[in-house]
């Protein structure tokens, strides 16, 4: 069975059916870059922590992921503008929001605000530009990347057998991120 076979024979909900019928008329368009439209706003250490995590022990430069949450309005600005170019669908700010990847920042216990907030984001700025341009339908999907550790290399070529992580680890922090993207939206 082909790809495009299976889909039109899966229980959509009203959304998963319109992307299907979107699919079926023309190709869609994905947005752009996440991380070239924020280092736009040339962010310091102080703008990534805004007036809420002034106190976080760990630099948070580069810590494009707790922007949902220090500087809303940067994330659902940078939506809006890919939306108003032509996207049909946003990633959610979220690409290194797991425990593991957030654990380089000190931010670990912030990964399901993270990801619900983001999710949050992306909906309302699909909602605002189909509530202005009536009968265009926009949609959200949930960015993963992956972290910054590995199951499947050793950091230590000295060493070819170890590793600094298991599957069961990444499994349990890709989980709970996709339940909080999926609560989110």
């Amino acid at each position: 069975m082909h790809l495009i076979d299976w889909i039109k024979k899966q229980k959509w909900n009203d959304r998963g059916r319109a992307l299907v019928d979107l699919l079926e008329q023309r190709i869609v368009i994905l947005d752009g870059a996440m991380g070239t439209m924020i280092q736009r706003h040339r962010l310091d250490e102080a703008g990534y922590r805004g007036d809420r995590f002034k106190d976080l022990s760990r630099p948070q430069k580069g810590n494009n992921d707790l922007l949902v949450l220090s500087q809303p309005e940067i994330i659902f600005d940078i939506h809006r503008q890919y939306l108003l170019a032509g996207a049909d669908i946003i990633e959610t700010n979220t690409f290194n929001a797991t425990s593991i990847s957030m654990a380089d920042f000190g931010a670990e216990s912030l990964v399901r605000e993270i990801n619900l907030q983001a999710a949050q984001l992306a909906k309302k700025a699909c909602l605002e530009i189909e509530n202005s341009q009536p009968g265009r339908k926009c949609f959200v999907a949930g960015s993963i990347g992956p972290t910054n550790r590995t199951a499947s290399l050793s950091p230590d070529v000295s060493n070819p057998g170890i590793r600094n992580i298991t599957f069961e680890e990444l499994a349990e922090a890709y989980r709970e991120q996709v339940e909080a993207l999926l609560d989110g939206g």
